[in-house]
């Protein structure tokens, strides 16, 4: 006896429902390549009379073939036939999908910056491609924004970031209210009072590079898990004979307190409320727990902090030089892998050889070490975590760390760029 395929469509028969029937016609059709992939069909007006049908008839019939992922209906716009190489992402819906940028968006950032790069591999879990986002032209004191939208992928995509004008470090929320977003993902946003209300708006949100755990009860969350990587490169270099081994973590500026605050207002701003990145403090406790296994002191003399502006290395660099002879670091595990070079080039000049590594997206020249977060793996992860809330909202939510990746074992992608100032995180 033959067994039967479970889940599988029901055939119609003379004595089936009529619905089914209509159902059946419309497969066939598709199956005969009468409408094929990405085609649209006829409106719901039509149809009926095509198919000797009522219009009650033939929506129940298109609502089943959306379920089973043959056809996606567009509210508004009607019903088109899906790629069956690439169901759409929620079967039988259309998703509109928003990526919330930190700041302004252009085509290199899109390229280069570590929010590109989690763009790309979320676009990539879509199926897209960067070359696919279309990125709109407007004026300098309008919102940023990129476009890409699929009929037989259901998806509806847009990146939206802040103006070339002002510096908020978020798109406003109003913007993301006017979007009427089925899902959201945050891309590096780390302000928190700004995703507490974003949360509030209850759109299902996947938060993307944000360590903190204090949304964990109310959204998915992708970040970078530092741990293994750092806890690695402090062994590597106490296998090396190191035994002082410095830290250097990341200060970034505040959020504008005004979203119409400009570019300078803001500059003078940020440097008088410098902050700790919470990404650092992962990594600090990644390189407390390298020195502990090692069997080294952790002394709170070596744990430094310093920004990304030109300013800020130029403090680096004289805190760094400042240091006594008997406390000199051998190493430097730091956040950023800029960092890192310039700890390595400003002891170098006074004929000193101090070894280090730091966080990076993209291959950089200098002589410290790489620690690599993969941009765009955080992105696939963000995507597919987005999409599985879509399918089942009432699922666990889940806290996915990205594990970075230390030095000689790693393919760092090449960038003819210099790394962005503050997105080197």
């Amino acid at each position: 006896m033959r067994k039967k395929t479970r889940n599988a469509p029901r055939r119609a028969t003379r004595r089936s429902p009529k619905y089914e029937r209509v159902r059946e016609a419309l497969r066939r059709q598709i199956a005969e390549g009468h409408y094929p992939p990405g085609s649209r069909l006829p409106p719901e007006t039509e149809l009926p009379r095509q198919l000797h049908a009522g219009k009650q008839t033939v929506v129940r019939a298109l609502n089943e073939l959306a379920r089973e992922g043959l056809i996606v209906r567009r509210r508004g716009d009607g019903s088109y036939v899906a790629d069956g190489r690439r169901p759409p992402l929620v079967a039988g819906r259309q998703l509109r999908l928003g990526l919330l940028w930190p700041h302004s968006l252009d085509s290199v950032r899109l390229a280069r910056s570590l929010p590109g790069l989690i763009t790309q591999g979320a676009l990539e879990a879509w199926g897209a491609r960067l070359a696919d986002l279309e990125l709109a032209q407007g004026e300098r004191s309008e919102l940023t924004r990129a476009h890409w939208q699929s009929v037989t992928a259901g998806a509806d995509v847009t990146v939206l970031g802040e103006s070339w004008t002002t510096a908020p470090r978020v798109p406003p929320l109003r913007a993301v209210k006017e979007g009427r977003f089925d899902g959201l993902l945050t891309v590096g946003i780390i302000e928190e009072p700004w995703l507490d209300e974003l949360l509030g708006l209850g759109i299902p949100t996947v938060i993307v590079d944000f360590p903190n755990e204090r949304f964990a009860h109310r959204a998915d969350q992708v970040f970078v898990d530092a741990v293994p990587a750092y806890r690695s490169a402090v062994r590597h270099f106490a296998s090396l004979g190191c035994k002082r081994i410095h830290f250097i973590g990341a200060n970034i500026g505040p959020p504008a307190p005004d979203e119409k605050m400009s570019i300078p207002e803001y500059q003078r701003y940020s440097r008088r409320l410098r902050r700790p990145d919470p990404d650092s403090f992962q990594r600090e406790s990644a390189y407390r727990q390298g020195m502990t296994e090692c069997g080294l002191p952790v002394v709170e003399n070596w744990i430094h902090f310093a920004g990304f502006s030109t300013e800020d290395q130029e403090v680096l660099k004289q805190t760094l030089l400042a240091i006594s002879d008997a406390e000199r670091p051998e190493a430097v595990v730091c956040h950023s892998l800029g960092h890192a070079n310039i700890a390595a080039e400003v002891f170098a000049e006074r004929g000193v050889r101090v070894l280090g590594a730091g966080a990076t997206y993209a291959d950089a020249p200098g002589p410290a070490l790489p620690i690599v977060a993969d941009g765009l793996d955080l992105g696939r992860t963000g995507a597919d975590l987005l999409v599985w809330r879509l399918q089942k909202p009432d699922r666990r939510l889940l806290r996915v760390g990205v594990p970075m990746s230390f030095a000689g074992n790693v393919r760092v992608p090449a960038t003819d760029k210099p790394l962005l100032e503050g997105v080197e995180r």
